[in-house]
């Protein structure tokens, strides 16, 4: 490759308004721009990584026998499990894609047993971390939604939101507070309370002198036609968007008196208990928590000790607790604090699929699915974010463009040609690939392009390491270049490849 011929070029700045460092370097690099809604597009450079990164896992995914699947975007994993696999014989089944421009590889494992499942989630992890470690990358983990293990590096400025203390991290999404354990105690017979005024839960509280987590905090929702009656311990904040993923909404509004009149709930005094056509969901502390006060639907008035499921039957019963800094972590070690990040990938844990397989005994199961994500596109600004000095990106040699970054002085000269067409035939021979500068600009913008694109080796080509018989070398990390024979050039890149 020669740069001259290069799509996109050097910057030596970024637009203001790219705050964040590693963006900003890869932008100058000529490896990325941005377009709209935040997304990037990765040019030729970075697209030459990322091509290597599907390359070098290719085997990884033979070895598996997964099989590539391409041609539209997304794909319905339930629906072309249920068309395909009729038999346990075809099982376990693996098929890999790229989604997003080819920067996101998805890999899936339809197995016919929770067991082999586990083991094809332990496989797909270790390929996972043995292909961090060939990025040069060394990610953290975090507990995502429905079990799932999330890879992220930390970035203050980019999107990824992540609770963190001592040894628990979860994503926003995922995160939960500590939920202080319920007293163990006997239910108690449902009573009937005049509670004036007590329309909030501190009020309520503070009028039957008990603490706000022996009470059951109720919020109305809607989503089209259908009213949600969310129920959390008093103690803790409900989290909307747990709401639409247990749900499986998109959007929620604030339920009007009439949708909550017309479930025969009244709001400040409202409970599930007698109320009819609400999709109740409540959070696990209320279930776990027995003797709960709660609304009478009767305004005025409320109920001493309420039990799940004895008083009213949740349709669903889940996590819906917000999590916010300084709240005490669920795993005892600490506070949560946010920390943001950029994600890498993710390892779904089996799940089953609504898709039928017949088993040795003629029976009809559900397959079982495992699934993993990686990002190449953000493993390769992990890269840069981890391997980059005060003049640039310092490539590790397994993840560079190219391998060897050629700066060519007075090319159209008659003494400098023919040496620089040995330097490529050396370069090429020893199996490794150039990056040829063939600008008719200045030694010092050269150089510090080459710092700055940072490939693992440099090579200057010019009349005056021509005079003197040679060449100069340099690796990336090193102070100063070094005149070697043109002769010696073959040894000294086998040497450079053996270090």
């Amino acid at each position: 490759m020669r740069y001259s011929n290069l799509f996109a070029k050097t910057k030596r700045d970024a637009p203001a308004d790219i705050t964040d460092e590693t963006l900003r370097l890869a932008y100058r690099a000529g490896l990325i721009r941005p377009v709209e809604h935040g997304q990037l597009v990765y040019l030729p450079l970075a697209a030459n990584v990322i091509s290597q990164m599907h390359l070098m896992l290719r085997g990884d995914l033979r070895q598996l026998g997964a099989q590539e699947l391409n041609g539209v975007p997304q794909i319905q994993l339930d629906g072309i499990a249920s068309a395909e696999i009729q038999s346990y014989k075809q099982l376990p089944a693996r098929i890999y894609r790229s989604s997003q421009g080819t920067t996101r590889l998805h890999l899936a494992s339809l197995e016919a047993g929770l067991e082999a499942a586990k083991e094809t989630q332990a496989a797909f992890e270790k390929i996972a971390r043995d292909f961090f470690v060939y990025a040069g990358i060394q990610p953290l983990a975090a507990q995502d939604v429905a079990g799932a293990r999330m890879w992220y590096v930390t970035a203050p400025q980019r999107d990824v939101e992540i609770f963190k203390s001592g040894g628990y991290a979860a994503t926003r999404a995922a995160a939960t507070p500590f939920k202080p354990p319920a007293p163990a105690e006997a239910l108690l017979e449902c009573q009937l309370v005049e509670t004036p005024h007590c329309d909030t839960i501190e009020s309520l509280a503070q009028y039957l002198q008990v603490p706000t987590s022996r009470t059951a905090k109720a919020i109305f929702y809607a989503s089209g036609d259908r009213t949600i009656f969310a129920v959390v311990r008093g103690d803790l904040q409900i989290d909307e968007n747990k709401i639409k993923r247990a749900l499986g909404v998109d959007t929620l509004r604030w339920a009007t008196d009439e949708e909550i009149a017309r479930v025969g709930a009244v709001p400040g005094y409202a409970s599930p208990v007698g109320t009819r056509g609400a999709t109740i969901i409540v959070d696990d502390s209320v279930a776990n928590s027995p003797n709960l006060v709660a609304g009478a639907n009767r305004e005025g008035y409320h109920l001493l000790n309420t039990n799940v499921p004895r008083d009213f039957k949740p349709d669903v019963i889940t996590d819906l607790a917000l999590a916010r800094v300084g709240d005490p972590a669920p795993d005892g070690s600490g506070t949560l604090e946010l920390t943001r990040g950029t994600e890498l990938g993710i390892l779904t844990p089996p799940r089953l699929l609504d898709a039928n397989f017949l088993d040795m005994n003629g029976k009809a199961q559900k397959q079982i699915a495992v699934t993993m994500e990686l990002d190449f596109g953000a493993i390769l600004l992990a890269h840069l974010a981890a391997h980059h000095d005060e003049r640039g990106i310092t490539w590790s040699r397994a993840l560079a463009p190219y391998d060897v970054y050629v700066v060519a002085l007075n090319a159209d000269k008659p003494e400098v040609a023919p040496v620089l067409e040995k330097v490529n035939d050396a370069i090429s021979l020893a199996g490794l690939e150039a990056f040829v500068d063939d600008r008719s600009e200045s030694a010092g913008v050269k150089f510090n392009d080459a710092d700055l694109i940072g490939l693992p080796l440099r090579i200057t080509v010019g009349p005056k390491t021509v005079a003197q018989n040679g060449i100069e070398l340099k690796a990336r990390g090193e102070a100063e270049a070094r005149l070697v024979a043109i002769d010696q050039l073959g040894a000294e890149l086998d040497k450079w490849i053996g270090i």
